[in-house]
């Protein structure tokens, strides 16, 4: 006896999963996946209503159940029976069959490896679809939700710049023999945006290319690949090869996920610490919740950490001895500071994992540290660059122990809304609709400078070019006026703005995140005080350039903004730093423009 007790409703959602499958076979948890995805309710409630009993039924026993409209070919697999209006339909339309395969009639024999549907007579050994009959065909291998994002990025790993969405997906189709769309249940735009940590999209251009920490990190594993236990410590041994030798435990699964959009769990179904314990001639626990490579046993940075006492019962000594340190009535920010600074020194190590600073600040003082500062913990510790050096990976480190020179790891960019990112683009079709009308044009006109006022200011703009070039204590190759004003162009309103690029010997020409900003921060007050006498204030650093103020702190001040920029050989060495970059570094490399003979 069926357990609901509207028979409409239970033909309905037949109907929506039917549609959902499209003659593929899917297993019931990526079944699941794409109706929630599609009809913005989770199948699992809507089995719930439709249910008169106290125990819902599951999707499992709901299609046992309907036995006229599925087909269980596998265990864990669902597919709609053939010969139903709605997969004939979905046959015929789907976006793998050719021409061809409607002009001859072609039968679909099966799903290949990639997830598609393999035409009759390509000489694929795919398991036959049943047409009207008792047989049982083989399980099918199918490409699931979580495949789509790793078949992405392999395409992508191999393009050296963005790439037009429309050509991903023929690439996707002709790879795989199915579509983007049709796994997701989405169009491939609105995939690509709720996977910005690892696709960097642009919907205005219609591009997408990986994210910078996507293409920093060891080539992406094949996207047909089995996942077991194999496959995780064939990709643990490249990650700890690209972030070691020592890598945080937790900060290596997140790469994991990253990169291959499930967890580690749910491969090798138990702890990443009992798979490193089951592999001693690859891994090598270090203690701190920190593991390395078997090869890197013996390098100074292993053995520093081998070398440091870790049993359970001197952890749980030095937490004993440290609750008993006194607790202040009022705790502060400044609290905060002074205990992650004691605790690294405690620990006698480079650097130290966030998250472990602040469990042991909450052992300590019972309060979390989020309740006392106002903002992350990574972004409090950036407030005192002459304590805390952010080292990467989710770790701090003290500058008093790793030196004067070291250099804090750029923070992430502020992620904006979406409605303000959509607010600030001003879209192509609107730029095409604009009539150069003489109003538009002596509207333009007026906003710029002309005449007396404009070569005031250049002069000016020249002056301090020179005051630069003079106390600048690097090795310079040449100043350069860029921007509006090195074409003659100057806008009145809201005030003047001009670039000022310093071509500089010696300069590394890539990873300029790494770089550029600990010589801002020392040029800034070099600047400050050489260029006292024409009033320069407001210094900031920028994520590529220097901004400071001329003039006396008015809306009319003059606002330049100071770029850095390495010596290239010619232009086609240029172009080739530019092609070798990630996209998200490839700003940097606007500033070498400015220069004749570049363009």
């Amino acid at each position: 006896m069926l357990n609901w007790g509207d028979r409409e409703s239970a033909e309905r959602l037949a109907a929506q999963l039917k549609e959902l499958l499209r003659g593929r076979t899917m297993t019931y948890d990526q079944l699941a996946s794409c109706y929630s995805i599609k009809h913005g309710q989770s199948v699992t409630q809507r089995l719930k209503e439709m249910s008169r009993e106290r125990r819902p039924v599951s999707l499992s026993e709901f299609i046992a159940q309907m036995t006229d409209d599925f087909e269980v070919p596998g265990a864990n697999q669902v597919r709609a029976k053939p010969g139903s209006a709605a997969v004939v339909g979905a046959a015929q339309n789907a976006p793998w069959r050719t021409s061809q395969d409607h002009a001859s009639g072609t039968s679909l024999q099966g799903i290949a490896a990639g997830g598609g549907v393999v035409p009759s007579g390509s000489g694929m050994n795919a398991p036959a679809v049943s047409h009207a009959t008792n047989e049982q065909s083989a399980p099918t291998a199918v490409m699931k939700y979580a495949d789509v994002s790793r078949g992405i990025q392999s395409i992508l790993k191999e393009q050296h710049e963005p790439m037009l969405v429309d050509h991903l997906e023929d690439l996707f189709l002709d790879r795989f023999s199915t579509s983007i769309t049709d796994i997701v249940g989405m169009s491939t735009g609105e995939y690509l945006q709720r996977k910005e940590n690892i696709f960097d999209f642009n919907p205005d251009r219609g591009t997408v290319f990986l994210q910078s920490a996507i293409l920093t990190g060891p080539p992406m594993a094949d996207p047909n690949a089995v996942r077991d236990e194999v496959f995780v410590v064939r990709e643990f041994e490249q990650l700890i090869e690209a972030m070691g030798p020592v890598v945080y435990i937790s900060t290596l699964c997140g790469k994991f996920i990253q990169r291959n959009g499930t967890s580690v769990t749910s491969i090798i179904n138990t702890r990443p610490l009992d798979l490193f314990k089951r592999h001693p001639s690859v891994f090598l626990i270090v203690g701190a919740g920190n593991v390395t490579l078997k090869k890197y046993e013996h390098s100074s940075d292993v053995q520093r950490l081998l070398d440091k006492p870790s049993s359970k019962a001197l952890r749980i000594a030095k937490a004993a001895e440290e609750a008993q340190l006194p607790v202040p009535e009022s705790i502060t920010e400044q609290h905060v500071a002074e205990e992650f600074r004691r605790l690294i020194l405690a620990d006698g190590t480079d650097s130290v994992y966030i998250s472990s600073l602040c469990g042991r600040f909450l052992q300590r003082f019972k309060k979390p540290v989020t309740s006392i500062i106002t903002c992350k913990p990574a972004e409090f510790l950036r407030k005192y660059p002459d304590v805390f050096v952010m080292t990467g990976g989710g770790n701090v480190g003290l500058r008093e122990v790793l030196g004067p020179d070291a250099v804090s790891v750029p923070p992430p960019p502020p992620r904006v809304p979406k409605a303000l990112r959509e607010d600030h683009v001003f879209a192509y079709e609107a730029i095409q609709k604009i009539e150069l009308t003489d109003e538009v044009f002596h509207g333009l006109c007026s906003r710029l400078m002309q005449g007396a006022s404009y070569q005031t200011i250049v002069q000016r703009l020249l002056s301090v070019c020179r005051q630069i070039e003079q106390a600048s204590f690097l090795a310079l190759e040449e100043v350069v006026l860029g921007g509006a004003a090195g074409k003659g162009l100057l806008a009145a309103q809201p005030g003047p703005h001009a670039e000022v690029v310093l071509f500089v010997r010696q300069l590394p020409f890539r990873n300029f995140p790494q770089w550029l900003p600990h010589i801002f921060d020392t040029l800034a007050p070099v600047l400050e005080h050489q260029l006292a006498d024409q009033r320069a204030n407001k210094f900031k650093v920028e994520k590529d350039h220097l901004r400071f103020h001329v003039g006396d702190g008015t809306d009319k001040d003059l606002v330049l903004h100071l770029y850095l920029c390495p010596v290239f050989k010619s232009r086609d060495h240029l172009l080739e730093c530019i092609r070798a970059s990630p996209p998200a570094e490839r700003l940097y490399f606007i500033p070498p423009w400015s220069k004749s003979g570049m363009t």
